[in-house]
């Protein structure tokens, strides 16, 4: 069993900071979990990546060039679609500009509900045709999308834009030019539609864009997952906030779902990783690296266990 922690190691400073200070929870399950465990490997990524570290180790198995990681292809696999067809994924935002940048509002803050999201694919539908592209519901904020265009045109993970200045993460080069003139014509149509006139009598945020990510095909050889592998996002928001109170108030609550069955897991599979991630680097936890580190190191480790938020402190 492979467990993925995205958000873990700490980018923002008030949470690079509150891991430093006694305040941090004192998480018992994942201190004993970890000090049964050794680091066995450290991965760097880059700032510019199209696709960060966690889901790119979630789906290693894809082997996907950057920018390039199939989940919409994955959605439709499960939906029953065909996967290997291209496919994108299409989620509904607003974007709000600022002086010098323009910021995507967390997605899941629009609530939107299904009658809208039923309402605006009516409406975009036909525009989509017209480049090749063939929308298909899949959640009421985040749609399928189909098409040759997208087979290889590399998109970044919606997880770099959430909430963050979208200005540098736009699709770039010559296959891009029809997305961006989409981009634009829909901001047009959503301008003036009654689903966002209605929301705007409710006091809320309209839609007034879309973001692509997840583009790309499966290919025709699937290789298949070396081991069951559990990607947790529980610390995303607060850390993409550098919400130092609700981070660890999440890693507290992750402690207490999550933690006696890990702990359960590594003593049951000889194969347990759990990788810790941050935006540009992980760090993976095995018995086996612990097993292989001298009896010094393991007497020392189990007299004085490391205490566990000294694992999330990097550079």
């Amino acid at each position: 069993m492979h467990i993925v922690l995205s958000h873990a190691l700490p980018d923002g400073p008030n949470c690079k900071a509150l891991v430093r200070r006694p305040e941090f929870p004192p998480l018992p399950h994942l201190h004993t979990l970890f000090a049964l465990l050794a680091r066995e490997t450290l991965t760097h990524g880059e700032n510019a990546s199209l696709t960060p570290v966690h889901e790119r180790l979630a789906c290693a198995h894809l082997q996907a060039p950057d920018g390039l990681l199939p989940l919409a292809a994955l959605a439709a696999q499960t939906a029953g679609l065909d996967a290997g067809q291209a496919w994108g994924l299409l989620t509904l935002c607003h974007l709000a500009p600022q002086s010098d940048h323009v910021m995507m509002r967390e997605p899941d803050d629009l609530a939107l509900q299904a009658h809208e999201s039923d309402a605006l694919m009516q409406a975009m539908h036909p525009y989509f045709l017209e480049d090749g592209l063939a929308l298909h519901a899949h959640l009421p904020a985040q749609w399928l999308v189909c098409g040759e265009p997208l087979r290889n045109l590399p998109t970044a993970s919606l997880e770099r834009v959430r909430g963050q200045a979208v200005d540098a993460w736009m699709p770039q080069g010559a296959r891009a030019g029809s997305l961006r003139r989409l981009q634009n014509e829909m901001q047009m149509l959503l301008y003036t539609h009654p689903v966002n006139d209605s929301r705007a009598t409710r006091g809320l945020a309209p839609v007034n864009a879309f973001w692509l990510s997840g583009t790309g095909s499966l290919p025709s050889t699937l290789a298949p997952k070396p081991s069951a592998t559990a990607l947790h996002t529980e610390l995303r928001d607060s850390a993409l906030r550098d919400d130092a109170w609700n981070w660890a108030q999440a890693w507290s609550a992750l402690d207490a779902a999550q933690g006696p069955h890990w702990l359960s897991l590594s003593h049951k599979d000889p194969h347990f990783c759990i990788t810790l991630c941050g935006q540009t680097q992980s760090h993976s936890y095995t018995r086996q690296a612990s097993a292989s580190q001298g009896w010094l190191a393991r007497v020392r480790q189990a007299w004085s266990p490391t205490p566990f938020p000294e694992r999330l402190q990097t550079a």
